[in-house]
């Protein structure tokens, strides 16, 4: 249902890293989702609950009704208000899709799922409306009780009766598009919960793998060959673990020979693409592009003088599809070949 995000190099190491419990409450926000709420029941004129997978609310009620007030102040009936609730959660998963039925008072509720994944959280709850005459057959019934939740005094009985002639109505159609728009909005926050978790989570592991290993960069700084005109800082990285950039620049370092977009790896900051970029230029002192390219350019130098792999290996391996392409950036770069590269160096370490 969802596209939860992957860090493919570290995945196993993420996986490995404490669970994190997903719970409606932590994935929707409660106290801005109440917010929320209270507008979203305003605007599509109906009442609005989040609930457990036992049906019992996590938030405050949005627009309820007197009569469901009512019906949910007496013991026996809220308890069947509950049950309710948590039944039309548990089918809405199964149908994969917002449910739609008439509750055990014979009023209109929608139950639409909150998942990640395939975990079920709970639901958001909205509805408390009457159908209109025409569309009465529309909604499945799970079961009407409403008679034996009535009090026993004449009075009390049409008083409840008249709160019950109150409600609002709504066209079925009506109902199923607040459904698919709530449905849509429920989606994309848990999608993007999810996602800012995952991405958190990878943060701290980089900087944690860095922490406890702070002389290895160095250790492989040392043994680079150096070039005389400019330092090597294939192992060294050029930000700190605070930089907010410094988890793309951990991944580029670490896939070089796959394609890496600017997306991608705002993604993966947490940032968008644009600020990204000025972001990334700023802390490394070269552009997205610039530095992918040099980085690329500086391990097939290393390729090229402690291996015996041929150039078309060495241009795959430092992410070039086409040895013709890769030929060309690098004689941009370096002002010879490759192949020329390689020999001369080689001569030079040899004399």
């Amino acid at each position: 249902m969802m596209a939860v995000f992957e860090y493919p190099a570290r995945r196993r190491e993420i996986e490995g890293m404490s669970r994190f419990e997903y719970t409606i409450e932590n994935v929707l926000d409660i106290p801005l989702w109440e917010k929320m709420q209270d507008r979203l029941a305003e605007l599509t004129g109906t009442a609005i609950v989040c609930i457990d997978i036992k049906g019992k609310p996590v938030t405050k009620h949005s627009g309820r009704t007197a009569f469901c007030s009512i019906v949910r102040e007496n013991p026996v009936s809220r308890k069947r208000c509950f049950r309710c609730d948590a039944l039309a959660g548990v089918e809405a998963v199964r149908r994969g899709r917002p449910y739609i039925y008439l509750c055990h008072c014979g009023i209109v509720d929608v139950a639409v799922p909150v998942m990640v994944g395939d975990i079920y959280l709970g639901a958001v709850m909205f509805g408390q409306v009457r159908l209109r005459h025409k569309d009465r057959e529309k909604a499945e019934r799970l079961v009407n009780e409403i008679s034996s939740i009535l009090p026993q005094e004449d009075a009390a009985q049409q008083e409840i009766l008249r709160k019950h002639e109150l409600l609002p109505e709504m066209d079925y159609d009506r109902i199923v598009q607040v459904a698919e728009y709530i449905n849509d909005m429920v989606h994309y926050i848990v999608d993007r919960a999810v996602k800012s978790h995952t991405r958190d989570e990878t943060y701290k592991w980089l900087m944690s793998a860095n922490a406890e290993q702070p002389s290895e960069e160095i250790q492989i700084q040392e043994l680079l060959p150096q070039e005389e005109h400019r330092p090597q800082q294939t192992g060294m990285l050029p930000v700190n673990p605070s930089s907010v950039v410094y988890p793309a620049v951990v991944y580029i370092r670490d896939h070089l020979q796959q394609e890496i977009t600017m997306k991608e790896m705002a993604d993966l900051c947490h940032l968008s693409p644009s600020y990204f970029s000025r972001t990334f230029n700023k802390e490394t002192g070269e552009s997205f592009v610039n530095y992918i390219s040099s980085r690329r350019i500086q391990l097939a130098k290393e390729l090229l003088l402690e291996t015996g792999k041929s150039i078309s290996q060495i241009a795959e391996e430092v992410g070039y599809d086409n040895i013709s392409h890769f030929t060309a950036v690098f004689k941009r770069t370096e002002g010879i070949p490759p192949s020329v590269y390689r020999s001369s160096k080689r001569r030079k370490n040899f004399s």
